[in-house]
């Protein structure tokens, strides 16, 4: 038996009442999740008098889930290839106080402060990389010691003080947003290509494919059309949100259409059989940590533009909800399974909690407990759905 074999018969799919099972179970979850999304806004908004559903609200909504939508990509990312990062708030804190360094001590423009802050956040990746392959330290102890050490250096390099104010062009790249003609246009030309795709994306005129085709344009046209009323009822597209898709569009196609997705799902399912196979697992792991790197900056970025500075306490905790967002979303901590769109949805649902919860003056103790209580849930059914696979 060849290496090929031997990593296909490990990659072989369980039986077909066994992957009835899964799929089930795993669309179970997501209607629940769904089901559970819908229920806590129409709560929220009966609660809130009609606050928490308008156009306002839910924009600004939108902009406050960015930075956490974005890092939980990339943690979703690392899961799936059967890692972890801790350092997460420290790493986006870190490459915040670059970028505050830049523009307050500097005298930095936009353009020479975004390339030193992805600068800084590729080196973090790097140096957690190289810990984690190179010299075999668990990922988990590497990034727990970045944890420390890099929010340690940002205080080091500030004496924990606040770096402010940004200048208006750079707070500007979270906080602004799009002109009403430009928001026009790029959701008209998502709809169009949504259509492109959807036409293109099967040339069976059986009726059963039609019918479906109809169904995936009807959601689209929806999706849209509640876009449309949410931006054009406030100011525009966020800036922040435009980030996040940039993100998800360009993660997405690396995860779903490339041979770096592919092996990540092998190297996260069975690490042994992806060595046998010839994938060169190192250098796969080393470009996670880089691709986690560069959305430390990313992030960072953001958090020092949304709230005009790069503050001591900026990315506390922040990787606990970059996790939650992931595991929430479908990403299971045994690795291989997950994807960054689940990663977003997660992380939705948690900053619908907090939002919702924020408008009814609810204390911040109880949003917490709330929140440990969706990820448990969230991690028994993983385990559920695991111990199915298995069966």
């Amino acid at each position: 038996m060849t290496a090929q074999d031997f990593a296909a018969s490990n990659m072989s799919t369980p039986s077909a009442k066994s992957a009835g099972l899964v799929f089930l179970l795993a669309n179970r979850r997501l209607i629940t999740m769904l089901a559970l999304f819908v229920g806590l806004c129409v709560v929220f908004h009966i609660a809130s008098d009609g606050i928490f559903l308008s156009p306002r609200n839910l924009t600004l909504l939108m902009r406050q889930g960015a930075i956490v939508s974005i890092v939980a990509m990339g943690v979703a990312i690392l899961i799936i290839k059967g890692e972890i990062d801790l350092s997460i708030g420290s790493s986006v804190y870190l490459c915040g106080v670059a970028a505050g360094m830049c523009q307050l001590h500097f005298g930095f423009g936009i353009v020479p402060t975004l390339l030193v802050t992805l600068a800084v956040g590729l080196v973090l990746g790097l140096w957690q990389g190289t810990w984690t392959v190179a010299l075999g330290v668990p990922s988990f102890v590497v990034t727990l010691a970045g944890f420390l050490a890099f929010r340690g250096a940002g205080y080091y390099i500030t004496g924990a003080a606040t770096l402010a104010p940004m200048s208006d062009s750079y707070s500007a790249l979270s906080e602004g947003f799009l002109p009403m003609s430009a928001t026009y246009g790029l959701l008209a030309a998502i709809y169009l290509l949504g259509l492109v795709a959807i036409l293109r994306s099967s040339h069976d005129r059986q009726s059963g494919k039609t019918w479906h085709r109809l169904g995936q344009v009807a959601v689209l046209t929806v999706l849209c059309g509640v876009a449309l009323w949410i931006f054009a009822g406030y100011r525009g597209i966020p800036n922040a949100v435009i980030w996040v898709a940039a993100c998800w569009a360009v993660l997405w196609f690396l995860m779903m259409r490339t041979a770096f997705g592919r092996n990540a799902y092998l190297i996260g399912s069975n690490r042994e059989a992806a060595r046998l196979a010839g994938i060169e697992i190192r250098k796969h792991l080393v470009a996670g940590f880089l691709l986690m790197g560069a959305l430390y900056a990313i992030a960072g970025t953001l958090m020092t533009a949304r709230l005009n500075a790069s503050t001591p306490a900026a990315g506390l905790y922040l990787e606990l909800d970059a996790i939650a967002a992931a595991v929430i979303g479908g990403t299971s901590l045994r690795g291989g399974i997950g994807t960054v769109t689940g990663a977003i949805a997660g992380a939705a649902l948690l900053v619908t909690i907090d939002n919702g919860m924020s408008i009814l003056n609810i204390s911040s103790f109880v949003q917490m407990m709330i929140k440990g209580m969706v990820l448990l849930l969230a991690l028994a059914a993983d385990f559920m759905l695991n111990r199915r696979r298995a069966s």
